[in-house]
């Protein structure tokens, strides 16, 4: 699949107060690993040529129709991919799913790609053996966190640009 550099994807955001435990670690990787930077987020769905605003309206509904959901931390992981390169890998579920599915079909597509459910905390091209030290440095992973914002998000990749253009919040009813 070719890779678009210009295109709309659609993020997951969190809760406050897992928000600022996020940053913190990922503060604590980009002291370590100096990549570009970007808010911390969940890819959920992407890539898309455009989101009209018919599909805008479609995510903005859903989110309102729709409660916040909590994720499982897997562990901290990484790839040779600059996209993938430092992240907490998220496990799959069906609430996940149903949401990243949801987007797809609010878009008008389908998914290209295998589903990677992950927290980014650092892009960029670094040695294998720098990773692996920095997982032994981090701290120990929260069971969950709660998602409870669904954003899209306009990227260039060519000049490192991460733009929300929209943010919706799920309905307000707290998680038990």
């Amino acid at each position: 699949m070719t890779r678009l550099n210009k295109a709309f994807w659609v993020w997951c955001e969190f809760s406050s107060i897992d928000t600022e435990y996020l940053k913190k670690i990922q503060n604590k990787v980009q002291r370590e690993l100096r990549g570009p930077e970007f808010k911390i987020h969940l890819t959920l769905a992407g890539p898309f040529n455009e989101i009209n605003p018919s599909s805008i309206d479609g995510i903005r509904t859903y989110c309102s129709q729709n409660y916040p959901i909590e994720v499982r931390l897997f562990k901290y992981d990484y790839q040779e991919k600059f996209f993938q390169s430092f992240f907490i890998a998220v496990s799959q579920s069906k609430e996940l799913n149903d949401l990243r599915n949801a987007m797809f079909k609010i878009n008008h597509q389908k998914p290209s790609h295998p589903y990677l459910p992950h927290v980014s905390l650092a892009y960029g091209d670094y040695e294998k053996t720098t990773k692996e030290n920095l997982i032994t440095s981090l701290p120990r992973l929260k069971n969950s966190i709660a998602i409870d914002k669904a954003s899209i998000i306009e990227i260039d990749e060519d000049i490192n640009l991460w733009k929300v253009s929209e943010c919706f919040s799920f309905s307000s009813v707290s998680l038990v």
